[in-house]
């Protein structure tokens, strides 16, 4: 009898060595399935140049850019006597500490925003314009509202007048159309003088071309930029028109300077 015990202890003691014995040996890694961390789209996003939404301390000369990527916001900044053309579509643009510079710009969701800026010239089409410590600012503006100016002083305004391969496009992206009622001439003068106006539109005859050299024009139409009414996908409106003006106004019809007295 004791010889039994003793075949069913050994027989129990060398099962439960097997068992600690299994329990130690590793999982072998010729039939495990490899696991990688989830990737997810916003992982693969390639990072873009930042320089390409900027123009900084140009001084003298004639620049043209067109966005490949649409609906950022773009910075001018510290330019000097030079002629800046950028197309495409902005969810805002902000111009800084600009003096003597003809700017002419893609359409704008958002705002236009020209601070400490002097002698400029602006084209632009957005949802807001507006100016803080400017002067001498001449603006062919599209605007979904009402054009601000604070602690601005001898600003001009006309109505937009621009035309470009592709314009339509950027109009869309950037969600504006000529459905929307352009507001260009309803100025608001946070600050206003009480000695002069700091204000005024600039005749309807006015146009773009009579702010540009003949070399500015040159670079413009190499850039298959014109500024013709009748091309425009704007059209021409003015406070002194009884209906929207064409390329060419009736020769009997008198215009007049018109300031916000």
């Amino acid at each position: 009898m004791g010889n039994v015990f003793n075949l069913i202890k050994n027989w129990i003691g060398s099962q439960s060595e097997d068992c600690a014995n299994d329990a130690t040996i590793p999982i072998s890694c010729g039939n495990s399935i490899p696991i990688h961390p989830p990737v997810y789209s916003w992982d693969k996003k390639t990072e873009t140049d930042a320089s390409q939404f900027r123009l900084e301390n140009v001084n003298g000369q004639f620049i043209y850019r067109t966005l490949v990527i649409q609906g950022q916001q773009f910075t001018i900044e510290g330019c000097r006597r030079s002629l800046i053309l950028v197309t495409g579509s902005f969810d805002s643009i902000f111009v800084d500490d600009c003096v003597d510079c003809k700017i002419i710009l893609g359409p704008v969701r958002g705002s236009v925003f020209l601070r400490s800026c002097s002698q400029c010239f602006v084209v632009s089409a957005c949802g807001q314009f507006r100016t803080r410590d400017c002067n001498e600012i001449t603006c062919y503006i599209f605007c979904a509202s009402q054009p601000s100016i604070e602690v601005s002083y001898a600003m001009k305004f006309q109505c937009f007048s621009l035309d470009y391969p592709g314009q339509s496009d950027d109009f869309a992206n950037a969600r504006l159309n000529s459905k929307i009622v352009n507001r260009w001439s309803e100025i608001f003068d946070f600050t206003p003088s009480t000695l002069s106006n700091n204000w005024r539109l600039l005749p309807a005859e006015d146009r773009v071309e009579n702010h540009l050299d003949e070399l500015e024009l040159l670079h413009c139409i190499n850039h298959q930029i014109t500024f013709n009414r009748n091309l425009s996908l704007i059209p021409f409106t003015h406070p002194a028109l009884n209906i929207s003006a064409t390329d060419d106004p009736p020769g009997n019809t008198q215009y007049e300077m018109i300031d916000n007295s």
